[in-house]
């Protein structure tokens, strides 16, 4: 495999842990002001290794977009962790969740590196952190990397071993780079 996933390891217990620490910080960020959406960025790599230095360069540079595609006046906070787990970031903003979700999408479906990253949308609903899904804007589902069926479906079905889709984001990530040389 390439240097794409060369890094620490993580096991289910640190990936939990991260979980949980992930809905404290949208919770903390989200009741901190009302009318506020919330996007919580983070990797979509399967297997062990969740951060590398390639990883790195590609989660920064779909924040570059993110940032670039939103008026800087709507931005209430934001907050970039580096973890083993994988980078995360946190942008609060005065714009509706709708909104924001359909930027989101956009960028994970247009730019070259956007399937390898979840753009998550939450906002509150009656006092709860609630996600806003594609499905609630009508729009299509997320497709798998590999055979292009429903991505949920093949995830939870482990349709595809995860050497499999590391290999398929090792292409997709040297294909980029190709191209910007280009």
């Amino acid at each position: 495999m390439s240097r794409v996933f060369t890094g620490d390891e993580v096991n289910l217990e640190e990936m939990l842990l991260a979980r949980e620490n992930r809905v404290k910080w949208q919770n903390k960020l989200l009741h901190k002001t009302t009318n506020k959406s919330l996007l919580c960025a983070t990797m979509s790599i399967p297997g062990p290794v969740k951060t590398s230095k390639i990883l790195m360069e590609v989660f920064q540079e779909i924040l570059e977009k993110v940032e670039n595609s939103i008026e800087a006046k709507s931005i209430v906070a934001n907050l970039f962790l580096k973890e083993k787990t994988g980078p995360e970031y946190y942008l609060l903003l005065e714009m509706p969740g709708t909104t924001l979700k359909k930027i989101m999408v956009e960028i994970e479906n247009t730019h070259p590196l956007g399937r390898l990253v979840d753009l998550d949308v939450l906002t509150l609903k009656e006092n709860k952190v609630v996600g806003l899904s594609r499905k609630d804007l009508g729009l299509p589902l997320r497709k798998c990397l590999i055979c292009n069926k429903e991505a949920k479906i093949c995830g939870r079905q482990r349709a595809h071993s995860v050497k499999e889709m590391q290999e398929k984001i090792t292409e997709i990530i040297a294909q980029e780079r190709r191209q910007k040389l280009v």
